[in-house]
């Protein structure tokens, strides 16, 4: 595993934490298949925090687009610039416990991207969200995939289109975040919904997740019988 992704467990809690400080928690291709590598290894943990040390959370990701005329193949930007990210979203994607967010200082591109997949989210009140790709000559596709589903239409397309620097409330009001708290109390914040989450049944939460996950465009009447299918199998199982 990469040496800037630092895995710990507190009982049922699990913390995932990127640790490079020196370059704003920018990720590396490594960092991005370890950072799936812990999330694929969290086991039977029963909640998971993910966090990063220092002022920023991620400025995004340390990988610069080739140079005009450098004759890049479209395999090799599939390998190199796609694959890791892709597989990233399916390690989040795979995870039955809920993943909870700690967002301080920046996320901006990749790091945005991670805050809004996860499914609780606190953000302090200095945080701030950019996708600053289109400045950089790059068109944020794989970045803009996971927030389809997250972000209203309009609300992406401002993000991408000004390249601009959104706060915290933009966070709030536009569901990246699920609550702002003050600077100081973002680890024992996310600690406590961590912990109160891990007092539920397990199949409950679980079916939650599962639930959000696979019913968003099932349409309210399928969405409800797929719920109480699970509901079914949740109480059926005790």
């Amino acid at each position: 595993m990469a040496e800037n992704i630092r895995v710990s467990r507190d009982g049922a809690v699990l913390t995932i934490a990127i640790d490079r400080t020196e370059a704003g928690n920018r990720l590396t291709n490594e960092m991005a298949g370890a950072l799936a590598d812990a999330l694929d290894a969290a086991g039977d943990s029963r909640v998971i925090l993910l966090r990063a040390q220092g002022p920023d959370f991620c400025l995004g990701r340390d990988i610069e687009p080739p140079a005009p005329g450098a004759g890049v193949r479209a395999l090799d930007v599939l390998r190199d610039d796609a694959g890791p990210i892709i597989a990233l979203y399916a390690a989040l994607a795979r995870r039955n416990q809920p993943i909870v967010g700690l967002v301080q200082g920046k996320a901006w591109g990749i790091g945005l991207v991670l805050a809004a997949m996860c499914d609780l989210t606190f953000v302090t009140q200095g945080s701030s969200f950019r996708l600053r790709e289109l400045e950089r000559g790059i068109p944020p596709c794989i970045a803009m995939a996971p927030l389809l589903d997250r972000l209203a239409g309009k609300a992406l397309a401002h993000l991408v289109y000004t390249a601009g620097e959104m706060d915290a409330a933009w966070a709030l009001t536009h569901g990246v975040a699920g609550e702002i708290v003050a600077d100081g109390a973002l680890e024992s914040r996310a600690r406590e919904a961590a912990e109160k989450m891990a007092s539920f049944p397990r199949e409950v939460v679980e079916a939650v997740k599962q639930f959000m996950a696979h019913a968003l465009h099932s349409g309210e009447s399928r969405a409800a019988l797929y719920g109480a299918s699970l509901l079914a199998n949740v109480l059926g199982s005790r």
